[in-house]
């Protein structure tokens, strides 16, 4: 059957002309619809529920809101774990579903608890709000808005409808999160002693100017045949109108003007954005997922652009991050490198075959092969990213190696042939070695299929890599055995073509003496090709282990920590000084960073490090500056600048490092190993994490061991007198509601001024050094209408308590980080044997899915021994063959510390598929020996003529793949795919000359075996 398909192909060969070029148009328009990115999608299926109970303290919010939530939200289908944080003011659950569940059913089923559980929820909480998605992920691009005329509330304004409406209309994006800037509103501060002089409380004057100064639907009216709407009309026209408004109190009219000082000033802010010294507004800009980022990146440069020509009088909108540059410096310097390699191919296939029809034939594996694995991208619904551009760059040096064997045998067969060979002679000889191609392709091919069943994230990381590669691979097959013999036939001249050279030196002959002399003592030579491997092996196991090698970072990260309780407002004066002093160093470009959060913001707040007081600089480094000197630079230039001004050394801890590498967030890795202590209750961990955290620090180490969630905040805590309190028939909530009203205030009416909305907020004077003192005056009305004061009712006590409380799977907790120290690691070790509350927290897929990968490499092994047991009809052969396997290691090892690899999960690939590529040499040499074996000739002279025979396709394929592969391994901006290419280029390299030496005594011995049999 193979034999009638190559006739056929060989019989056609426009039709081949016609394939190749349709397959390779279809991949050039892929090319242009595939959307590029970094990395495959690898988001976990994630719903964050984020339920607000205003002015209520963090170890309420847990008892009141979050643990009913957790109770209703533990029995949805799919779920694997659930985490919460409570905050003050608001509990926010996170809820992570199984891989391969739909973010959109995972959201559907979330909501249909929220609304079960709303109705139990005390009442003033507020209906819980619904988000999907991760909330590690970064912005795709950071958009700053500056008012030329200094007035933030305007930029802010600006920023939050006018270009974000823009934004959020670009195809492509996701959430357009709003930062920074000011909010203006008119402030009435009361005064508490005439309101109760007055008969007034504070919640009854609220109430009071909600209902006056408001428009109110007053039904609809009759006139003749007109229907006509009636609105009884209270709203204020401006701010002196508000202040002459008059409320109809208990005992006298009262104008509100005489009710406290009234002002207009900003807002307490949520959020600060400073940028080169300065507050500014910002939006930040993410992706959609499945979204090309290069598309949205030119929308949003767009949409700034037009923005700015229209609003530039007004206001400088500057795009201060863009994913997109670097996305495309990556994905460029890969292909540039498998440009680079598949050119190098062609020269190397020019310099060695020495005959141009039939190097320009081998090299047209590289173009046809690579079209096809771009349309298997395609078809497959993957993305052009560097996962799977570094297969198809991997794929380079090995898709013409079938096409150089065929070429090989087809010219010794047919060179001196003064005729063109017809369909079938060519067919039939190019079958002969149809077995072994197959057998080769497969060994290659299915050492990577188990990877796109790996569970997870690494199916999905790995996978890209895989298709384009076996699509690479398998068509290349499909080229040489069908295509080539067809073109071969096809460009056949009538002459006597040229003998395929491989060089003007005698290798062969060279090669055959060495041969002779490995064959007089092969056990020597075993001895040494173990040796190699052994030193290979422990060289590779020597090197630094991580999961993913870090791409070279852009940017260098300030941190600054406040103490608990600072407000936003110093947060963003102490900011904008700092980063316009930052700015100001000769290899930083910009410096922009934020703090704070506002309500749609859920992401960040779902994070239990997240603190409000902590302010985060991005500092992007200049083009040619290193990062590691960048980082220096700024250490010293910060220390040097918090000796010298007490304003920088007093109010923050300030930390400077690099930023952690976006792949090991998305597969949850960490330089610090998280563990986990759980309790019935706060006060139960912190009595065991006080035991974890004492243990720890016995050990001798620089390591820093941090606590999240961590940090304590004032407050101020009211214990009513329940007697008084019930002789007066008050409530706690009437007292609760007054003090809120005193505090943060209600936003009791609304303007518009000049076209703008303007709230007016009506609170007490709480920003009184005094305000402890206060308190005690505020007015509470009885049920019988009289007036009392806060102080008769209870009692105002400081103290301290925990920001912010974390549960994990119902469970309160607290996350202990832990420096890669082998001592502390041991200790927290021998912590978890004897303590079942305190656990390996955070786990990463490497570490989930250990089992998966070893299985999959086992199952690589076994598919390579069954594929050619079932190719030669043998138990035996297969074994024989795997012996090169160890071989490969002798180069694997070397080859990451020459170019300076680490051993991560790309090097581990790597060597995974050297397991498919160095037996591909054995199933050559085992075909020419065996058809000499077949021919009459002994054991011994079949061996090691064959072996002669097959030297120069073996080093021809070997140095074609060894230069396709050298660019992606020197390529800077690789990480996994740099790692894999190190390694099988090393790999490669060892086996191929040592299985030239080491095979053939082998070979042999098993012939030598199976004719006595």
């Amino acid at each position: 059957m193979m034999r009638g398909l190559i006739i056929i192909f060989t019989k056609r060969p426009v039709t081949v002309i016609m394939i190749m070029a349709a397959v390779c148009i279809a991949a050039l328009f892929a090319s242009t619809v595939l959307p590029l990115d970094r990395l495959p999608e690898l988001s976990v299926p994630r719903v964050t529920v984020e339920t607000v109970y205003p002015g209520m303290a963090a170890e309420d919010i847990r008892s009141l809101v979050t643990i009913p939530v957790e109770d209703v939200f533990s029995s949805i289908k799919g779920l694997e774990s659930i985490r919460s944080v409570s905050r003050d003011g608001s509990s926010l659950v996170t809820m992570d579903f199984r891989w391969g569940t739909d973010s959109m059913t995972a959201a559907a089923l979330v909501r249909e608890a929220v609304d079960a559980v709303y109705s139990a929820l005390p009442q003033g909480v507020l209906k819980p709000s619904i988000s999907t998605g991760d909330p590690v992920t970064e912005p795709h691009s950071v958009i700053a808005v500056r008012s030329l005329s200094g007035d933030e509330s305007f930029a802010r304004r600006f920023a939050g409808y006018e270009l974000r409406s823009r934004l959020r209309r670009i195809d492509g994006a996701g959430s357009v999160l709003l930062a920074g800037g000011e909010v203006n509103e008119g402030h009435l501060r009361l005064d508490v002693l005439k309101l109760a002089a007055l008969g007034l409380s504070p919640p009854e004057f609220t109430s009071l100017l909600a209902r006056e100064a408001v428009d109110i639907p007053a039904g609809s009216a009759r006139e003749g045949q007109t229907e006509l709407v009636v609105v009884s009309s209270g709203r204020p026209g401006g701010m002196e109108e508000l202040t002459r408004l008059i409320l109809p109190a208990p005992s006298a009219p009262l104008q509100i003007g005489e009710a406290g000082e009234f002002e207009l000033e900003s807002a307490r802010k949520k959020s600060v954005f400073v940028f080169n010294g300065k507050e500014v507004a910002a939006l930040e800009v993410y992706r959609r997922p499945g979204a090309d980022p290069v598309r949205l990146s030119r929308d949003i440069r767009r949409v700034v652009k037009d923005a700015n020509a229209v609003f530039s009088h007004n206001a400088e909108i500057i795009l201060v991050k863009d994913a997109a540059p670097s996305l495309v410096r990556s994905i460029t310097g890969l292909a540039v490198a498998a440009a680079l390699g598949a050119t190098a191919v062609v020269a190397m296939l020019l310099l060695f075959i020495r005959n141009f029809r039939s190097s320009f034939l081998a090299a047209l594996a590289i173009p046809f092969s690579t079209a096809a694995g771009i349309c298997a991208l395609a078809v497959a619904g993957r993305s052009l990213n560097g996962m799977s551009l570094g297969g198809l760059a991997l794929g380079i040096g090995l898709v013409s190696d079938n096409a150089v064997i065929m070429l090989d045998l087809l010219h010794r067969h047919f060179n001196t042939s003064p005729y063109k060979p017809t369909a079938e002679e060519t067919g039939s000889r190019a079958a002969l070695i149809a077995g072994s191609g197959v057998s080769s392709t497969l060994t290659t091919v299915v050492v990577f299929l188990p990877v796109i069943f790996l569970p997870g994230p690494l199916g999905r990381l790995f996978g890209d890599t895989t298709i384009a590669l076996v699509t690479s691979i398998f068509t290349g097959w499909i080229y040489a055995q069908f295509f080539v013999p067809s073109l071969f036939r096809f460009t056949f001249r009538h002459k006597p073509a040229k003998t395929l050279h491989f060089t003007k030196l005698s290798l062969e002959k060279k090669y055959r003496k060495g041969l002779s002399f490995v064959l007089r003592r092969p056990a020597k030579w075993f001895v040494i090709a173990g040796a190699a491997s052994l030193a290979g092996a422990f060289l590779l196991l020597m090197r630094p282990a991580v999961f993913v090698s870090p791409d070279k970072a852009e940017e260098v990260l300030v941190l600054v920590e406040f103490p608990p309780g600072t407000v936003l407002e110093s947060i963003g004066a102490y900011g904008a000084a700092l980063s316009g002093f930052i700015n100001e160093l000769p290899c930083i470009k910009t410096a922009y960073g934020r703090a704070g959060t506002e309500e749609e913001d859920i992401g960040r707040r779902a994070d239990t490090g997240y603190r409000k007081e902590t302010l985060m600089i991005r500092c992007s480094v200049e083009k040619g500056i290193q990062p590691e000197k960048a980082l220096a630079i700024i250490h010293s230039a910060v220390v040097e600048k918090e000796k010298g001004h007490d304003h920088f050394s007093s109010l923050a801890d300030i930390s400077v490092s690099l930023p952690k590498d976006k792949t090991e967030s998305l597969l949850g890795l960490s330089s610090m190993s998280a563990y986990a202590v759980t309790g019935q209750d706060p006060e139960e961990w912190k009595e065991r994490a006080g035991i974890v955290e004492k243990k720890l620090k016995e050990k001798n180490t620089t390591g820093i061991i941090k606590r999240r969630p961590y940090g304590i905040r004032p407050e101020l805590r009211l214990y009513p007198n329940q007697e008084t309190a019930a002789y007066f028939g008050i409530s706690a909530a009437d007292i609760a509601e007054s003090l809120y009203v005193m505090n943060d205030g209600y936003v009791a009416a609304s303007l518009e001024i000049e076209g703008r909305p303007l709230d007016i907020r009506v609170s007490g004077n709480n920003r009184s050094p005094a305000w402890r003192q206060m308190l005690e005056d505020i007015p509470v009305k009885t049920s019988g209408g009289e007036t009392v004061f806060l102080g008769l009712l209870a009692r105002v006590e400081y103290r301290e308590a925990d920001a912010v409380l974390a549960r994990l799977d119902r469970s309160d907790v607290v996350y202990i980080d832990i420096p890669q120290d082998k001592s502390l690691l041991e200790t927290a070790k021998n912590i978890n044997a004897s303590h079942s509350w305190f656990f390996k927290a955070g786990e990463s897929v490497f570490s989930r899915y250990r089992n998966a990968l070893l299985l999959t490499l086992t199952l690589a092994v076994i598919l390579i021994y069954i594929t050619m047991g079932a190719q030669f009809e043998s138990f035996l052969l297969p074994l024989a063959l795997m012996l090169t396997i160890p071989l490969s290691l002798a180069g694997a090892g070397p080859a990451l510390l020459l170019f300076k690899s680490r051993l991560d999960s790309g090097a581990v690939m790597g060597v995974c598929a050297l397991f498919g590529l160095v037996v591909n040499n054995g199933l050559i040499l085992f075909e020419i020996s065996e058809e000499r074996l077949s021919s009459g000739c002994p054991p011994a002279q079949a061996v090691y003529g064959g072996a002669s025979v097959r030297l120069r396709p073996i080093l021809i394929t070997t140095l074609t793949t060894v230069i396709a592969l050298l660019p992606v391994a020197l390529n800077p901006l690789g990480s996994a795919q740099k790692s894999m290419a190190a390694s099988m280029l090393g790999g490669l390299t060892a086996s191929s000359l040592l299985n030239l030496f080491i095979l053939p005594p082998v070979f042999i011995r098993f012939f030598s075996w199976r004719k006595s049999c």
